[in-house]
């Protein structure tokens, strides 16, 4: 179906299977997969993290967008914000398109529907501002029983090392990658990107304050740069009772951004 107001083609998703729900304090409407993948809080975060200085951070793609959550939420936050967001899942792709109409970005937000290692997307190289990705978290284990869900959380035919490079492939020079991953895969992620690019920022994500280790990572760089890396001290996202604190609340309800 392609919608006559907007001109995107939205494929069919049957409603039982759709949860209605909502981002940044009811600003980004969002339809997901009852059973399958859905938005974390990750995906708040690293749309939070994304900033725009002048007319040359302005165009962002979104690797793995899934049903738009990060790009929705950057259209959002950044009102000059141009979004691409690239998904290979049927269903994850046709929630996406939705999204983009609910939220009245047609124009704004372009979904692609395609494989990042496929070699036939309509993208060219070095075209973007800033690359965002939150990237398959796994390279291995038990895989999840839903197909959908294991999908967007394993690595398949594009590992971790496909991610980064089609992210730099994507990237102007001395433009702008950000990444939300595992904390204990950092060190793949530098090793990755070391001498591609440069002027690192390091920022953990930690669950609790008496957290030995950080739950998560943003890694922002830029491609062709070799200023020295910067590791800061991070957010903690929970209470001891395990309530958001704060100064999360305000990066996830009011759009507040995270200062890498």
């Amino acid at each position: 179906m392609v919608s006559a107001a907007t001109g995107i083609e939205v494929p069919d998703f049957p409603e039982e299977r759709i949860s209605h729900d909502y981002l940044l304090g009811g600003s980004v409407v969002l339809k997901q997969p009852v059973d399958g993948y859905r938005a974390a809080v990750d995906a708040v975060l690293l749309a939070a993290s994304v900033s725009i200085n002048s007319r040359r951070d302005e165009k962002i793609l979104d690797v793995g967008a899934a049903v738009g959550s990060a790009g929705l939420c950057v259209a959002r936050r950044l009102e000059t914000a141009k979004v691409t967001g690239v998904e290979l899942q049927d269903d994850l792709y046709a929630l996406f398109c939705r999204n983009v109409m609910e939220n009245d970005f047609a124009g704004r937000v372009t979904p692609i529907h395609g494989d990042i290692n496929g070699g036939r997307l309509p993208l060219v190289a070095e075209s973007f501002d800033q690359v965002i990705s939150n990237p398959p978290y796994y390279a291995g284990g038990t895989r999840p029983s839903n197909e959908s869900r294991a999908k967007a959380h394993q690595e398949g035919t594009a590992d971790l090392k496909d991610w980064i490079a089609f992210c730099l492939k994507m990237v102007r020079q001395k433009g702008r990658i950000t990444l939300v991953h595992r904390a204990d895969h950092l060190d793949r992620i530098i090793g990755l990107l070391h001498g591609r690019a440069g002027d690192m920022t390091v920022y953990p994500i930690w669950s609790k304050e008496s957290s030995q280790t950080p739950l998560r990572v943003i890694v922002s760089c830029r491609k062709g740069v070799s200023s020295p890396l910067k590791l800061r001290r991070g957010i903690v996202l929970h209470d001891e009772v395990g309530d958001f604190l704060p100064q999360v609340q305000e990066v996830l309800r009011n759009s507040q951004p995270l200062m890498l």
